[in-house]
């Protein structure tokens, strides 16, 4: 009897059946090639039965120990229940794990992912499923704790039937990328400070000019009512109030210069105690409220050669440091002014300096102190312990630098919750004041006997109180708003004079242009040229062209009158008022 033939239904249900299996089958495959599969479990008779592969897929080993061992991004296979199933000897590396610990483990085990923006998962879980694939940033922290940036390529892996089995990652650790990406950013944003800085100079010299002017002319004015009304004692006390007024507002024109550009340091003798009351009295009006300023002076602390600009800049910086240091709290600052013997020991031991008399000023806050981690580098450029946009880092390493000029030395002295005291020394200067002592004053009004002096300036206020006071003074003076006219009446022979005394900056011809073609034409004639802005570069321009005095605008007119007698009293000069 001839044996039934199955029908073409039966067939394809079979074919179907045994297609299944086969596809089932090279997936296993697969996976054994991928290293993913370190046993499987066979159903017998007997029960069931596991086999292992260790040894058995040669392929698979040697694609692992030998290509993936090379590759020096961390590779790391997981499949769909999150567990870790592959990672080379560079994620071994990357995250402190061996593969024997890693193997089988959830991946939060290994490694914990957090995202830049809550938003971030979401997307890369939106990407894999409908793409595929992912590649972004984040930030993996180790078991011990430690957080590395990392860079992440991300791509589903898939089994032959098209069903999803695992998740592959290449993982690059870009920690010092990322390092060098904010140390760039914060240099960059240092630059656009400093830059910012330069443009505040720039701003600054350029109104300085008129300011100065300004300024001047009331000084001027006010000496010259002054020495009008000496007999009026009412009228000499508001005038006496209007020149401190003059002088402070030069002052402070003077600091916005220099706080905002370099500036040659124009040392002079001084006494601390003066500078400390203006610095405080600039700071009252900067504080917040709820801080209090106490002040203490000795009567013996000694004078100090310095520039009264950069001290009150010192000041200036180290009472905002204490403030900051409030942190919105009440609180007090308490700044003392003494003098200082300092003997081998002590100057050797505690300051590094030499032995001898000192000035010093000890800035002392109720703020939050500092530890000494922060201590050793609070000097440091652009070290801030203020947080981001609040503070440049540069205000303490002025401050050092500041001090280094002047021979003197900064110590600190703090502690957590204990505030912080500042001590500055100043090199005291005695035999300087005593020299200073001898220099003769100005003479009586007969002192000019006449000699013919030409003052040029732009500014017609400055012009009339400077012809007015020099006047005074006995000697003969003309006067030029046009610089131009000024040059040709004296190249000409029109004008003969002794002197010419002129501004710097000027529209159309500038002061130097004036003292070269003077020096060029009348080499004997004097040249005195006055500057609202005197910088190294200026000081060299103006010697070369000839120029005998350069000063500072608004000029105090005694400082004139004492260039103006140097250069026709020779003899009398008893002291070099530029001496260092």
């Amino acid at each position: 009897m001839r044996a039934e033939l199955p029908t073409e239904a039966v067939l394809l249900s079979e074919n179907a059946e045994l297609r299944a299996r086969l596809e089932e089958a090279e997936e296993t495959l697969r996976a054994i090639r991928m290293g993913a599969v370190d046993a499987f479990v066979v159903e017998a008779d007997e029960g069931p039965q596991v086999f292992t592969l260790q040894g058995l897929d040669a392929e698979s080993n040697r694609f692992r120990g030998e290509i993936l061992a090379q590759v020096s991004d961390a590779v790391v296979v997981i499949d769909d229940d999150q567990r870790v199933i592959y990672l080379n000897a560079a994620a071994e590396r990357q995250y402190g794990v061996t593969a024997s610990e890693a193997l089988g483990r959830c991946l939060p085990e290994i490694y914990e992912c957090r995202w830049r923006r809550p938003e971030d998962e979401a997307i890369a879980t939106t990407a894999l499923r409908e793409t595929g694939c992912w590649r972004g940033e984040n930030v993996h922290v180790k078991r011990s704790g430690e957080a590395i940036h990392v860079e992440s390529s991300v791509s589903c892996l898939h089994a032959g039937s098209g069903r999803r089995s695992g998740v592959l990652a290449v993982i690059r650790d870009i920690t010092e990328r990322k390092k060098a990406e904010q140390a760039r950013a914060s240099l960059e944003a240092q630059l656009r400070e400093s830059q910012k800085i330069e443009a505040i100079g720039s701003l600054a010299a350029g109104i300085a000019h008129d300011l100065n002017n300004i300024v001047g002319t009331i000084l001027v004015n006010a000496e010259l009512a002054r020495q009008d009304a000496a007999a009026n004692h009412q009228a000499l006390v508001s005038l006496s109030e209007i020149q401190k007024a003059g002088h402070r507002a030069r002052e402070l024109v003077q600091q916005i210069v220099s706080f905002s550009r370099r500036q040659p340091t124009l040392r002079h003798v001084m006494s601390l105690p003066s500078v400390v009351e203006e610095s405080v009295r600039l700071l009252r009006a900067a504080l917040p409220g709820g801080i209090r300023i106490e002040c203490g002076y000795a009567a013996a602390t000694p004078p100090v050669l310095a520039d009264s600009t950069q001290v009150i800049q010192v000041l200036l910086n180290l009472g905002n440091n204490a403030a900051h240091a409030m942190e919105g709290r009440p609180g007090s600052i308490d700044i003392r002014v003494d003098g200082i013997t300092l003997d081998d020991t002590s100057a050797r031991l505690n300051l590094n300096l030499g032995p001898g008399r000192y000035a010093r000023v000890t800035i002392s806050d109720t703020g939050h102190g500092m530890d000494a981690a922060t201590q050793r580098r609070i000097f440091e450029p652009f070290f801030t312990t203020k947080p981001a946009g609040e503070g440049t880092g540069l205000g303490l390493s002025v401050v050092h630098s500041i001090m280094q000029s002047h021979q003197g030395v900064i110590v600190v002295h703090s502690e957590p919750g204990r505030g912080s005291r500042f001590e500055l020394y100043f090199p005291c200067a005695d035999d300087v004041a005593a020299a200073l002592g001898t220099t003769e004053t100005a003479g009586p009004a007969s002192e000019g006997r006449g000699r013919h002096i030409l003052y040029i300036d732009d500014d017609e206020g400055q012009l009339f109180a400077s012809k007015r006071m020099l006047e005074r003074w006995g000697y003969r003076v003309s006067v030029y708003l046009e610089q131009r006219e000024a040059l040709d009446a004296v190249l000409t022979g029109k004008l003969r004079v002794d002197l010419v005394v002129t501004d710097f900056s000027m529209p159309g011809t500038s002061g130097l242009e004036i003292a070269r073609a003077i020096h060029s034409a009348l080499p004997d004639l004097p040249v005195i040229m006055i500057s609202g802005y005197i910088t190294d570069a200026l000081r060299a321009q103006a010697a070369s062209a000839g120029v005998r005095e350069l000063i500072a605008k608004p000029q105090d007119m005694e400082e004139l009158r004492d260039a103006v007698q140097d250069i026709f009293f020779p003899a009398a000069k008893t002291l070099d008022r530029n001496q260092p």
